[in-house]
């Protein structure tokens, strides 16, 4: 009895993951508007009863694809702890590596662009400090904990980096040349950090 149910959950979370996997593909293939949840269902090879079993309308489960890709990039962003003596480099390749996300198919179509019209403003933006800002709040916390920043409150800190690099990735996302505006957006974000560094 103790087995069954662990194994019961097991399958419920496997289901529920292919769901948000096959779902992200069609989002980002065919946009949020054009993926039903027939085609969710169909594409992850099951039936529209299942589909919502486990999410109650087609906005909840792209906020889980929205997640998954978040947390994602996240991990990837924050895959090695720094050392004492590559922690301003750390930091200045996690915002590169950001930045490089952005201009690639899967975070800048779902976060980017479907997101804020898919969830309304006032939700992406929650969402975004939930995960882009907790990321660059992570990052400004080891530098100002390696006292390479002046010790400034992370939240307000990462809240006002987070408006600027956020506005360069609308911008690349827009780009149509999204590598050259990267690298000047990148350009300008160094210039603005290494401002704030302490000699």
């Amino acid at each position: 009895m103790n087995e069954v149910k662990p194994q019961r959950l097991e399958y419920v979370e496997q289901t529920r993951q292919a769901l948000v996997a096959a779902a992200e593909r069609l989002f980002v293939e065919d946009g949020y508007r054009q993926t039903s949840m027939d085609a969710v269902g169909a594409a992850a090879r099951f039936t529209k009863g299942a589909v919502y079993r486990h999410f109650k309308d087609k906005q909840t489960l792209f906020e889980a694809v929205f997640e998954r890709v978040q947390t994602d990039t996240a991990t990837t962003l924050l895959a090695n702890a720094p050392s004492a003596d590559d922690a301003w480099q750390w930091g200045l390749d996690a915002v590169a590596k950001y930045l490089q996300a952005c201009t690639e198919t899967r975070y800048r179509r779902i976060v980017l662009e479907e997101g804020p019209a898919v969830l309304g403003w006032s939700r992406w933006r929650e969402l975004d400090q939930q995960y882009a800002g907790r990321l660059l709040e992570l990052v400004l916390s080891e530098l100002m904990d390696k006292q390479l920043l002046p010790r400034y409150p992370a939240d307000l800190l990462a809240r006002l980096c987070c408006a600027i690099i956020g506005e360069a990735a609308r911008t690349i996302a827009d780009a149509e040349a999204p590598d050259a505006v990267r690298e000047q957006t990148l350009a300008i974000l160094t210039k603005l950090l290494t401002g704030l560094r302490l000699p």
